[in-house]
């Protein structure tokens, strides 16, 4: 293994190690979730509990999107939810929508998106009576 690639290795066990030992809730007076997302592509290291992956869009748009998994209608996905935005908006600067329209499947959808210098941010939540799941999502997307 290369000095570089030992390097890598070492800061990624760190971060991991630093993310493990963070609580999972009351992170809205930190930036650690945002971060991690904004760094996904450089470190692979998800937040705290999610699972990512990167994605490619329409108009070849990349991005990032990290996944948390709660029972059908948790209060615990709404905390997360409104946690994750907490964080977005006090971490970033940019305008900011909110979707809460009707939805056939997933059975609710929220969706709340914040425009930045780097692209958009967005914070979702879907409920998904079929698999008895509640979704909580932070994604962003990339200018190009």
């Amino acid at each position: 293994m290369t000095a570089k690639q030992t390097a890598k290795v070492v800061a990624v066990c760190f971060l991991e190690l630093v993310i493990a030992t963070s609580p999972t809730t009351g992170f809205a007076d930190k930036c650690d979730r945002v971060s991690a997302l904004e760094n996904y592509n450089t470190t692979g290291v998800s937040p705290n509990g999610a699972m990512c992956k990167t994605f490619v869009g329409l108009d070849n748009v990349q991005g990032v999107s990290c996944r948390w998994e709660f029972p059908f209608r948790d209060s615990e996905a709404i905390r997360a939810f409104n946690d994750l935005w907490t964080e977005v908006t006090r971490c970033k600067e940019g305008t900011w929508t909110q979707y809460d329209g009707s939805v056939n499947h997933p059975d609710s959808y929220v969706l709340r998106e914040l425009f930045t210098s780097e692209g958009f941010i967005r914070v979702a939540q879907k409920d998904k009576g079929q698999i008895n799941r509640t979704l909580v999502f932070l994604s962003l997307e990339h200018h190009n």
